[in-house]
């Protein structure tokens, strides 16, 4: 990672997003309620689809939000709204058309993916997406949210 992507990553450049059904979302909300994984796609990236398909797999078990961001551009939203319904995927889509977020988070390959704990702090970064990362990834949403159980129970 270049020294720029990683003060990025750093500081997390997502304040409020649009989906590709044109709801808001306020980061801010979001990160005080579990970890988040942010991931980076596209329609003819069959990685990208398989580790969505995983990570959609999870994201209830462990706890955590995903937000999906596509890189295809406007012109091909009305395949990607289709694609995403076909999947059944349930999980907030942006579409990156320009790149900007690609360009803000410092991706140079798909998949690429970052792992936030629920203050916002990076916790990971994904390029691919294997069964061992795939291992590393749940063991760090388990111990981020068992941190989090075990903060809360012991303040009681």
């Amino acid at each position: 990672m270049n020294i720029f992507a990683l003060v990025l990553f750093l500081t997390f450049p997502l304040k409020k997003l649009t989906t590709i059904e044109q709801k808001e979302i306020d980061m801010d909300t979001v990160y005080t309620k579990k970890p988040v994984y942010v991931s980076f796609w596209a329609l003819w990236c069959s990685q990208c689809i398989k580790e969505l398909d995983k990570i959609n797999k999870l994201k209830d078990s462990l706890d955590f939000f995903l937000i999906a961001i596509n890189e295809d551009g406007k012109r091909k939203k009305a395949r990607v709204i289709s694609f995403i319904r076909a999947k059944k995927w349930n999980f907030p889509v942006v579409l990156d058309g320009r790149q900007k977020y690609m360009r803000e988070f410092g991706v140079l390959a798909l998949p690429s993916s970052f792992l936030y704990d629920r203050e916002g702090k990076p916790v990971r970064k994904f390029t691919g997406f294997s069964q061992s990362a795939e291992k590393i990834f749940i063991k760090l949403v388990d111990s981020l949210n068992s941190h989090v159980d075990t903060a809360s129970h012991s303040s009681n």
